[in-house]
């Protein structure tokens, strides 16, 4: 309805002063940010840490700014101690309201200068870049489903090195993991060693390095195959009839 889009909630402020030291974008960010994190400590969802998750596509809701965007934002802020990322989660976010009013607060035109400095550094897009693929490669693993715990840990080790080189999607990580788990039927040593081979080899397919894995187990069978001999059992006939 017309009155939703003119309503007080369709409208989203941000504090100007702060616009012109860390620029537009990045304030209405923290300014959407500011009002997640007072929405979290009243629902008591911050962790130990005071962290806690952003939902990224309801900030572009919200502000219109872009997943690609929003990770450049936290690379930048992050120079100025404003916000924190998780390292197990892009999407966590510890934001440090006290420097936020600090910097609000700041009538140095050095020190604001300086900030700006920072928050502008090129260094930024690469870290947002960064940021991306850990968020993907998050998605990866969360999509691993496998409820033995030395298994799922197998897959995410897994995951981490044919990230890095190949083009990885979730239907692969399932696709591989189906395969598997059809293969071993609860073998868990078939399934490590299974794992291993691929993550060896960097491979994303399960079937290749189950066929690997069925070479090397016939290999292993033919070494440990004891040769056998045929041993003559003495008897009249084939003992000599010399005397010594």
């Amino acid at each position: 309805m017309l009155l939703d889009v003119v309503s007080p909630g369709s409208y989203l402020t941000f504090n100007v002063t702060i616009a012109h030291v860390i620029g537009l974008v990045n304030a209405v960010y923290c300014s959407e940010l500011l009002d997640i994190y007072k929405k979290a400590r009243k629902k008591k969802r911050l962790d130990e840490q005071q962290y806690f998750v952003c939902n990224r596509d309801y900030i572009k809701n919200r502000t219109s700014i872009k997943l690609d965007e929003q990770y450049l934002c936290d690379a930048s802020l992050s120079k100025i101690g404003l916000v924190t990322t998780s390292k197990d989660n892009p999407d966590k976010i510890k934001f440090d309201v006290e420097q936020f009013l600090k910097i609000i607060a700041e009538d140095d035109s050095k020190v604001l200068d300086n900030i700006a400095k920072k928050i502008t550094m090129p260094k930024n897009v690469q870290d947002s870049k960064a940021l991306k693929r850990e968020k993907l490669k998050l998605e990866l693993k969360n999509s691993i489903s496998v409820e033995n715990v030395k298994i799922a840990e197998a897959l995410c080790s897994w995951v981490d090195v044919v990230f890095e080189s190949k083009n990885i999607i979730v239907d692969t990580v399932k696709d591989f993991e189906k395969t598997l788990m059809q293969y071993c039927k609860g073998d868990v040593d078939m399934a490590l060693r299974i794992i291993e081979i691929a993550r060896t080899q960097t491979w994303t397919s399960c079937v290749y390095a189950i066929e690997n894995y069925e070479k090397a187990q016939q290999l292993l069978s033919k070494k440990n195959t004891v040769r056998t001999t045929t041993t003559k059992v003495a008897s009249r006939k084939n003992l000599s009839d010399k005397k010594f």
